[in-house]
């Protein structure tokens, strides 16, 4: 059995966990968790097992308490990787769930899996590698018109691709209990207006593969740069009209060409 420590320039790539042992012991095998790791920005997404991947909906506004509860199962964080003496530390930028504690660990090598050990709960995760090669970028970015941050991830051949909501979700309950005392499904729609989508990327195109978002699977995200300081791409507006969404810049990591896409972006950029 071989077990070796893991220097952060060898975690750029797509991983996708094959096993989850919690606190209390439990363990999961059936949660869909792919993380894809760029130089140092990251994406992540956790659905569990019947998860609505696709619900027919054209949008949010299609959907009703008991959809939106179901969406509040998932998890989605995106942000900075950073290694401190031995213990890794993924800062969340953004997060589908309200604020929780802080996300570090130890990770080894083990047999040719990454074993993942929680540095302040006690958890072990295993990481199956995705042969990707590159290129690795990514870009930190803001939303002028809704205040949104933002974060655009590629590692190889896969994308990740975050847009906060509107408005910051409190931090004194979990998000399902938010959402079910909710005032309105308005507010409720809102709550759980946060996109986390991860994609493949094939002949120039960015398609969308799963999304805490059901009705954004099977899109097109076409991100074109605009100059070296703005991004735009390819999104949907509340009653599912297609528009543009232009997001300025805020930081950058890689090849910036890498995250342009040749295929162009929807019309109607939202002013």
């Amino acid at each position: 059995m071989s077990d070796s420590p893991v220097s952060l320039s060898r975690l750029p790539g797509v991983w996708h966990r094959s096993l989850l042992v919690g606190a209390d012991g439990v363990r999961d095998t059936t949660t869909t968790v792919t993380w894809v790791q760029g130089p140092a920005r990251y994406a992540d997404l956790r659905q569990p097992a019947g998860h609505p991947a696709r619900s027919g909906a054209a949008s949010l506004a299609a959907l009703g308490f008991p959809d939106l509860i179901a969406l509040t199962r998932q998890e989605a964080f995106a942000g900075r990787l950073r290694k401190r003496g031995d213990v890794f530390h993924w800062a969340r930028l953004l997060d589908f769930g309200p604020v929780s504690l802080p996300d570090a660990g130890r990770l080894r090598h083990e047999d040719g899996v990454l074993v993942e050990t929680g540095e302040h709960v006690p958890y072990v995760e295993h990481w199956q590698p995705e042969r990707t090669g590159g290129p690795f970028a990514a870009l930190e970015l803001l939303d002028p018109a809704t205040g949104s941050a933002g974060l655009l991830v590629r590692a190889g051949s896969w994308f990740g691709y975050v847009r906060d909501r509107a408005e910051p979700v409190p931090a004194d309950a979990p998000l399902e209990d938010l959402v079910r005392g909710a005032d309105g499904l308005e507010r409720a729609r809102g709550l759980v207006d946060f996109e986390l989508s991860l994609g493949r990327i094939a002949d120039g195109r960015w398609t969308i593969a799963r999304s805490t978002l059901p009705h954004r699977t099977g899109a097109r995200l076409a991100p074109a740069l605009d100059g070296c300081s703005g991004l735009r791409v390819s999104d949907t507006d509340h009653d599912a009209s297609p528009y543009t969404r232009t997001f300025e810049i805020t930081a950058a990591e890689g090849p910036l060409d890498a995250l342009h896409s040749p295929a162009p972006v929807s019309e109607g950029a939202r002013r």
